[in-house]
């Protein structure tokens, strides 16, 4: 059951794909790859606010307020980098955040994923392909637009540019990537 106190975009992502959450100790888990939604079960509530994803190895977590339509979003992801401390606001919109999340998770939980260096994504990274953008400037937990996602015309490959460049699809990378970029492979290939 969805707790009615979830803004919208929670309750959206529960009801319409709340097994996927649900699958968190899988291996890759579909929404915690590199990064986690909680699933319901696991949802905390803390001063008013519902804490709602954690940093892979425990450095951070999320929050929202709880009973609001789109709140903002709180991180304490600052305290590992900088030194302020405590949950501060991250992203003025819920629905942006988690975008950027989902987005993220999707490129990460890729049955092939890679890392390629580049200075230009949209040129060097996919042979062949026309890279479109499909979200560009997304907040994540410092406070700054931090992620862009690319994605290719034929829908198989979504390009996350966020510290490397990370390329995820169903497919083998090895031969859709450029020889002459560095290209290490993280998983099925």
């Amino acid at each position: 059951m969805i707790p009615d106190d979830l803004p919208d975009g929670l309750a959206k992502i529960f009801r319409e794909l709340g097994g996927l959450v649900d699958l968190i100790d899988e291996d890759p888990a579909p929404f915690a790859t590199q990064d986690a939604l909680m699933p319901i079960s696991r949802l905390n509530r803390i001063d008013g606010m519902i804490e709602f994803s954690h940093e892979n190895q425990g450095n951070w977590s999320v929050r929202c307020l709880s009973n609001q339509k789109d709140p903002q979003v709180y991180s304490d992801a600052a305290d590992a980098v900088s030194e302020q401390r405590g949950f501060l606001v991250v992203c003025e919109s819920l629905n942006h955040f988690l975008i950027t999340l989902c987005l993220q998770e999707a490129v990460t939980g890729s049955c092939n994923l890679a890392t390629v260096r580049t200075d230009n994504i949209i040129e060097k990274t996919i042979r062949g392909e026309d890279l479109e953008p499909l979200w560009i400037g997304g907040y994540y937990v410092f406070n700054e637009p931090s992620h862009n996602f690319y994605v290719s015309k034929n829908r198989d490959i979504l390009v996350m540019d966020y510290g490397d460049t990370w390329v995820g699809s169903p497919y083998s990378l090895k031969d859709i990537i450029y020889e002459s970029i560095y290209f290490e492979s993280m998983m099925g290939d």
